[in-house]
């Protein structure tokens, strides 16, 4: 009967342990849940200083930031370029006074009822232009003079 009282013993202190270590882990966890939540803070709280700080000093920034306010003012730009070509491809449009996207095809906003300006014509490549390609200028610009081959012939595309 001792040798079971030991085993029970046994079993109850090492159960208490692991309850012990469970509890442990979850409040590091918990623990470690709040630091990410307040690292992210933090973070945020960075970037609104970033933008306050751009925007406050864009036109008139120090030396030693000018050089990342036009990295900044050059990388939105191509944002916006990006966007534009997204557009486009979908056959919408932004409108001017309310930025929400519309058809190309409408006269006013469906959000804000503003005007919209007319889509500009897509160029349009009629089927008679002819591009010539001699082989003298596709040739590499690297390649000496006397070892380019003489143009014999010349290679007509059409666009299609």
């Amino acid at each position: 009967m001792d040798f079971f009282n030991k085993v029970g013993s046994t079993i109850s202190s090492k159960s208490k342990d692991v309850t012990k270590k469970a509890k442990e882990l979850a409040e590091i966890a918990k623990l470690t849940g709040q630091i990410a939540e307040k690292e992210e803070s933090v973070k945020g709280a960075y970037i609104e200083l970033g933008k306050y700080v751009y925007e406050a000093q864009k036109e008139d920034a120090p030396e030693e930031v000018a050089e990342k306010f036009a990295v900044i003012d050059a990388t939105v730009e191509e944002i916006d370029h990006l966007k534009r070509e997204i557009r486009k491809l979908k056959g919408r449009q932004e409108c001017p006074d309310c930025g929400k996207e519309v058809s190309y095809s409408a006269a006013f906003c469906s959000y804000c009822g503003a005007k919209l300006p007319e889509p500009e014509p897509e160029e349009v490549v009629e089927e008679g232009d002819v591009t010539e390609v001699t082989e003298e200028a596709a040739a590499p610009e690297t390649a000496p003079a006397e070892e380019a081959a003489p143009a014999e012939e010349t290679v007509k595309t059409e666009e299609i």
